[in-house]
């Protein structure tokens, strides 16, 4: 097929088939069989894509428009000659127009911009530009005609509107020391530094990771949450809309939620991050959001005080709610003999034993296990894929006490990242493969759990459980691994994994542990 002819109704199919719902001598069901179906489109219909309101200041504000064809699979001959006129003349004293795609030609405030080949896009950019002396709040119009050959035609228009409101979000304090189960508010500002009254829709998201559940008690907003509420895994959000109005925030006006949100802190919870943004709808645009609606009283933007209270410099905030909480994470390896003889599977387990979830932030970790393999020792692969369900953790090379690079075979010094998280009361897996040299004399390497780059600390309780030792190919017995005096550290643990005794172990690993674990 030709690929102009693919693009053709397999965006628009279903508005086509409204059109033309059936083919000749076909009979639509529930219909009347004796009337007589539409014929197919014998040519392709038109649509132009553009912005419906354009702000603009003293600034060159780029403009693009773009458009397409669509002919529900009738197969029509491929439009050709596309002339797109951007007709400006209503801006007169409110902003100039210039063209920046060198298809277009200028004729004052009119602008012609035609395709000559097929392979050509469809889309062009112009530039607004507000007339020195047009005052804010004033508008006009610009009207975009298309046509082409063996095409409908089509129009549209764009409000012009002087001035940009430009809100920005007042900073949310963090909380600290919150009791488990307790309620948090939320309060938030808002502060219009622009030179123009917000005149559209207003809506304000808020999206949390870490454990905090929302109360669901405002009717103009919709409330999200994953397959597990109240877990920190579990994604939560709120987004609220305010109606368009004339003076919603005035420029360089203030306003704050009538009433702050309130949000319940779940028992998982360890430290809760909240991002929130401001922005201005596009008409009817839809806001997207949860699929839960408050049921109480609406939310309102109400005026308020510029003074007190920071602002962020643009849109978008964060804060966190830490609780009065701790993770105990703690770290467990064992050892497999491989197929040939020096080679070793080593799986290490970063173990959370609770109370508390611990959940990364960004994509950084909140924990990361730094292995370094004894002498004599190196790896030669891991079991990381890069999918989002593999059970294996990634090892990078550590080149640096704050520094790694992508994994690389021959080295003995890895950090195994956390790449999600960890609940309480389940572990991540990670799995090196290791060859031990000649010259091996059964020297212990280890595997230590330390808080990730992500910062959030963890509090844990209990640090002796942080590190484990462990050795590959000593010809240990349960009484000799007893005696030697070290299978448990003021550091850890110490595993023994034993190859030439596999006979007397029925080629298992013995591991000393100093207290029961939950996987």
């Amino acid at each position: 097929m030709n690929p102009q002819r693919a693009v053709f109704g397999a965006v628009l199919a279903a508005l086509v088939l409204a059109l033309a719902p059936s083919a000749p001598g076909a009979v639509a069901v529930g219909g009347d069989p004796s009337a007589t179906p539409s014929p197919l489109p014998t040519r392709a219909y038109a649509t132009i894509s553009a912005d419906e309101q354009i702000n603009v200041g003293p600034g060159a504000q780029p403009v693009t428009v773009g458009w397409m064809f669509w002919d529900g699979g009738a197969q029509v001959p491929v439009p050709t000659n596309d002339s797109l006129v951007i007709d400006a003349r209503d801006l007169a004293g409110i902003a100039s127009v210039r063209a920046d795609d060198p298809r277009c030609r200028a004729d004052g405030r009119v602008l012609t911009c035609v395709n000559k080949g097929a392979s050509q896009g469809r889309s062009v950019e112009f530039t607004l530009r507000a007339d020195a002396g047009a005052a804010p709040g004033a508008g006009g119009t610009i009207t975009y005609a298309l046509t082409a050959d063996h095409a409908t035609g089509a129009t549209a228009t764009a409000k012009v509107v002087v001035g940009t409101p430009d809100l920005v979000v007042g900073t949310v304090p963090d909380v600290t020391h919150a009791g488990i189960g307790s309620r948090v508010s939320v309060p938030l500002r808002l502060r219009n530094t622009g030179n123009l009254a917000t005149d559209r829709r207003i809506m304000v998201r808020w999206e949390s990771t870490g454990g905090l559940v929302f109360d669901r008690k405002f009717s103009n907003c919709a409330y999200g949450e994953g397959d597990e509420p109240g877990e920190p895994g579990s994604r939560t959000s709120v987004t609220c809309v305010f109606p368009a109005s004339s003076d919603s925030v005035p420029a360089r006006g203030t306003v704050e939620l009538s009433s702050p949100l309130t949000a319940t802190v779940g028992k998982r919870v360890l430290t809760a991050v909240t991002d929130y943004s401001v922005s201005l709808l596009k008409p009817r645009e839809q806001p997207g959001g949860g699929t839960h609606q408050g049921t109480g009283p609406a939310l309102t933007l109400v005026r308020a005080s510029a003074a007190g209270g920071g602002f962020e410099k643009g849109a978008e905030g964060r804060f966190t709610v830490a609780a009065d909480n701790f993770a105990d994470l703690a770290a467990d390896a064992t050892a497999k003999p491989g197929r040939r003889a020096g080679e070793w599977t080593l799986d290490i387990n970063a173990v959370n034993h609770g109370p508390a979830s611990a959940y990364g932030i960004d994509d950084k970790p909140v924990a990361v296990v730094d292995v370094v393999l004894p002498q004599g020792v190196v790896a030669t692969g891991t079991a990381h894929v890069e999918e989002e369900d593999s059970p294996y953790g990634p090892c990078l090379l550590r080149v640096g006490s704050t520094t790694t690079a992508p994994f690389e075979a021959g080295h003995r010094h890895y950090v195994c990242t956390v790449p999600f998280g960890v609940a309480a009361g389940t572990s991540q897996l990670f799995e090196l493969w290791v060859k031990t040299a000649k010259g091996y004399d059964g020297a212990e390497g280890r595997a230590t759990v330390r808080p990730g780059p992500a910062g959030i600390p963890l509090h844990d309780p209990d640090v002796s459980d942080d590190s484990i030792a462990f050795a590959f190919g000593t010809q240990a017995t349960p009484a000799a691994a007893a005696r030697s005096g070290d299978t448990t550290t003021a550091m850890g643990r110490t595993l023994i994994a034993a190859a030439a005794g596999a006979a007397l172990l029925g080629a298992v690993v013995l591991v000393v542990r100093r207290r029961g674990r939950r996987h």
